[in-house]
């Protein structure tokens, strides 16, 4: 069995420090930057995204990588329902409503999301399939994810009442129906990196090295991103016909 197979350990404090000391240094991605991985990138067929935030955070956060989307001929969402304060029972009704919504207008809707986002897009991946048509987490402890964030369990039971988080977490570690990809990161201080990816299945695991918290800006991630789009729109488009 593999190191990221084994059951996995929370950052240690160090690590987690590293992380604000790199978002205290963080540099703004710029419209350069942007414009120089759109045209290393496939070019989009159009598809719907719908971009979930990470914790404690709204669409704000995803503006950059949106844009770029947007640029690369893509339709390009935000969730619209305000900060991502993880599985609270408006917040996950919410987001089962965008995905519909907008898969009402536009078909089947592509959903990446950073961090607790990844865990809601399995999550909409899997309660409604029909609307989905890939799947991208990044930085989500999608495989035991009550053992893997640096926030202790104690603290998650508070914060989420009513929900029934045992059930939540076995339900986004099924295998998706849609084709999805795993980004992770060693250098994660919040994340157990080895938690990011479910290594029992084939669905797509893809490194990068980043901070937690810079994964929202960081190019080599927008760049796997565009490429995982089209390939996997391209793999939904055959297998649609």
């Amino acid at each position: 069995m593999s190191d990221a197979a084994t059951l996995p350990r929370r950052p240690s404090l160090r690590q987690t420090l590293g992380e604000f000391v790199a978002f205290t240094q963080r540099q703004r991605l710029t419209a350069v930057t942007l414009t120089e991985i759109m045209a290393a990138v496939p070019r989009g067929d159009g598809t719907s995204v719908l971009v979930i935030p990470s914790l404690f955070r709204d669409d704000g956060q995803t503006r950059n990588l949106r844009k770029m989307l947007d640029g690369l001929g893509y339709r390009a969402h935000g969730w619209e329902i305000g900060p991502n304060l993880g599985p609270t029972n408006s917040l996950m009704t919410g987001a089962l409503a965008r995905l519909e919504t907008l898969s009402a207008r536009h078909g089947r809707i592509a959903v990446i999301g950073f961090s607790m986002g990844g865990l809601f897009a399995r999550w909409l991946a899997l309660r409604s399939a029909p609307s989905v048509q890939q799947v991208i987490s990044v930085g989500s402890p999608i495989r035991q994810p009550l053992r893997s964030a640096f926030l202790p369990r104690s603290v998650l039971q508070a914060a989420w009442r009513g929900q029934n988080l045992e059930n939540l977490a076995r339900e986004v570690e099924r295998p998706l129906n849609v084709p999805s990809a795993s980004l992770y990161s060693r250098l994660d201080g919040i994340v157990a990196w080895e938690s990011c990816c479910n290594w029992q299945t084939n669905e797509a695991r893809l490194e990068v090295a980043c901070h937690h918290v810079m994964m929202p800006q960081n190019p080599e991630v927008f760049r796997l991103i565009a490429e995982t789009l089209a390939r996997h729109g391209s793999e939904s488009a055959v297998s649609a016909h």
